[in-house]
């Protein structure tokens, strides 16, 4: 009974100010983008990220105090650009300059994959002449000894 008293205050509040709805909106969708930071960035490292890159990442957003949220949207961007134009060298000092110039938000997502169609080794899916399927281009260490490559 309790329950259904405040979850009808709750509403009642929410009608009565919509502001408050909609700042409590923005607020669970930043608990939600924060919530997934660990499994963003281990897609950075299965995507060849060095864990130096993303501690160096990590750290200097804490310094220049930026939002979780905010750093799991940059990953994000990180990991999409990877994978249509292939990583970056010393993807972690172009993020910590860019944090240390003030860019955030878009214009940090903006450098980030402008850096990506500019060095970006490799190719993307999109590319002309990009390789098609699944699987690595390259040999996988299990492979020279005649053993299937992939996780079992």
């Amino acid at each position: 009974m309790k329950t259904r008293i405040w979850t009808l205050v709750l509403m009642t509040a929410l009608v009565a100010f919509p502001s408050a709805a909609q700042e409590s909106s923005s607020m669970l969708a930043s608990v939600l983008q924060t919530l997934r930071l660990p499994k963003t960035t281990q897609e950075a490292r299965t995507l060849g990220v060095p864990e130096s890159d993303i501690r160096a990442i990590l750290d200097r957003a804490r310094e220049k105090r930026v939002s979780a949220a905010a750093v799991n949207e940059l990953l994000e961007t990180e990991n999409k650009a990877i994978r249509e134009h292939g990583p970056v060298d010393n993807f972690g000092a172009f993020v910590q300059r860019r944090l240390d110039e003030g860019l955030r938000g878009r214009d940090l997502a903006d450098a980030i994959r402008a850096e990506h169609a500019a060095h970006g080794k490799g190719k993307g899916p999109d590319t002309p002449g990009a390789a098609k399927g699944k699987g690595h281009a390259e040999e996988t260490p299990g492979a020279a000894k005649g053993k299937k490559g992939g996780s079992r």
